[in-house]
């Protein structure tokens, strides 16, 4: 006699100790486990890729640097970020004198564009220097936030 009851949820045997297993009552439970846990496996919806796990282990990484002074200063960058915020330390985001304003700070999204005075691409990281943009005065300290 095969199984006289089954589970819940897969219907696989649960054999009482009167009953009498056969063979074809293990394949049938290894081909429904195997199909339910194929699918869910296979599944991308219920799972993380790696590039999503990563984000989640190391959302943003830091990068402290001293300015040079040159304007379109590229830094090299890794794990392909997607924004991207810079600062200099200890000034105010915007610097006004008379009619001039300068900003020392940006905001920049990789394909979307930016605040203005840098740029984003996938391994580097582009600064303005001019009268507008503030992000590489020589011998000051900034910090650039990339958040992948």
């Amino acid at each position: 006699m095969a199984a006289s009851e089954y589970t819940q949820n897969l219907g696989l045997c649960k054999w009482a100790a009167t009953d009498k297993p056969k063979r074809a009552d293990f394949v049938s439970d290894n081909s429904i486990i195997d199909t339910a846990l194929g699918g869910h496996i296979a599944n991308a919806n219920l799972h993380l890729s790696t590039d999503e796990k990563a984000r989640l282990d190391a959302p943003y990484t830091t990068v402290t640097y001293a300015g040079t002074g040159t304007d379109g200063r590229s830094i090299n960058v890794s794990n392909s970020p997607k924004l991207a915020i810079v600062f200099e330390k200890d000034t105010p985001m915007l610097t006004i004198s008379g009619n001039t304003v300068k900003a020392n700070f940006a905001i920049c999204y990789y394909g979307l564009g930016s605040s203005g005075g840098a740029t984003l691409s996938q391994s580097a990281l582009t600064l303005r220097q001019t009268s507008t943009y503030n992000l590489n005065e020589e011998d000051g300290q900034y910090v650039a936030i990339l958040f992948r």
